[in-house]
């Protein structure tokens, strides 16, 4: 189910934490990477929560909200983390996230989970199709 806050992105039993747990079973020593986003979990289609435009007074635009969509980052790449992926790599352009997902995985004792940012993401062969 999508929504505007992407709740199912940090779903335990969600189709990625079950795929990474499946690969991570069969293939222990598997280095899996997963990609940290909001949009494939959003009903607006944005990597960013969309606020209530008429609430920030900015004549009708929709506004993302970078603070709240960085808590469901953190949320998202945890969930991650715990079905035991080695790296995440966030694809959005949230201000601060990168800083805040290393202290919530660090907080939840994820100090050996990788991030990669989406620069190196984008200029590595994973990107390759897409261009």
């Amino acid at each position: 189910v999508k929504d505007n806050l992407a709740t199912a992105c940090d779903d335990p039993n969600g189709l990625i934490p079950e795929c990474i747990r499946a690969v991570k079973s069969k293939f222990p020593e598997a280095y899996v990477w997963t990609d940290v986003a909001l949009d494939p979990y959003s009903n607006q289609g944005h990597d960013g929560v969309v606020g209530d435009q008429t609430q920030h007074g900015d004549d009708g635009r929709a506004t993302i909200l970078n603070d709240t969509t960085v808590q469901r980052l953190c949320a998202q790449a945890l969930c991650h983390a715990e079905a035991g992926c080695d790296v995440v790599s966030p694809s959005d352009m949230m201000d601060g996230r990168v800083g805040a997902i290393r202290e919530t995985l660090d907080m939840h004792g994820h100090t050996d989970v990788s991030i990669v940012s989406y620069t190196a993401k984008y200029a590595s062969g994973f990107y390759g199709p897409f261009r």
